[in-house]
């Protein structure tokens, strides 16, 4: 994450300077890309930093061997979100539901509490809350996976 976050920065930079803003759309691309740059940056800070603090016990059982890779994350998300809206999932609260569903609206609604017009944060702000559901997804289908391979090895032996 922090490489990713480190060459969209580098490509801003280097659109901004090739092109001078004389482009369609003017500073827009190259400001965005420094600025997901920098929400990449710093998600994968946050993540090492993070990677670095002794989980809780309830979390420690998830961390101790990752499940799925990403495509069969990607996959079981829905099962997951399913599981969870019809209660069966009790890791995984009601309310974490409805955080991510008003992620979406504020993705997906043309309203902001940043508006788009003020540079580099104006589009900080969605990438902020994109880069969260992303990741916040991504880890939960991973606990969700590992919560399924333990039922099945209960349910084997």
């Amino acid at each position: 994450m922090i490489v990713l976050g480190a060459l969209l920065v580098v490509a801003g930079v280097v659109v901004a300077v090739v092109t001078g803003g004389e482009v369609t759309g003017g500073w827009l691309l190259p400001v965005g890309l420094i600025a997901a740059g920098i929400g990449a940056l710093l998600a994968g800070a946050v993540a090492a930093v993070r990677r670095r603090i002794p989980p809780r016990a309830a979390v420690r059982a998830h961390r101790a061997a990752p499940v799925g890779g990403p495509v069969r994350r990607v996959r079981a998300v829905p099962a997951m979100l399913a599981s969870a809206a019809r209660g069966r999932n009790p890791a995984l609260p009601r309310y974490q539901l409805a955080l991510w569903l008003l992620a979406v609206v504020y993705l997906v609604s043309p309203v902001d509490f940043i508006p788009e017009f003020l540079p580099l944060l104006g589009i900080g702000d969605d990438i902020g809350v994109g880069t969260w559901l992303l990741t916040s997804l991504y880890a939960e289908a991973g606990n969700h996976l590992a919560a399924e391979q333990r039922r099945r090895e209960v349910d084997a032996g």
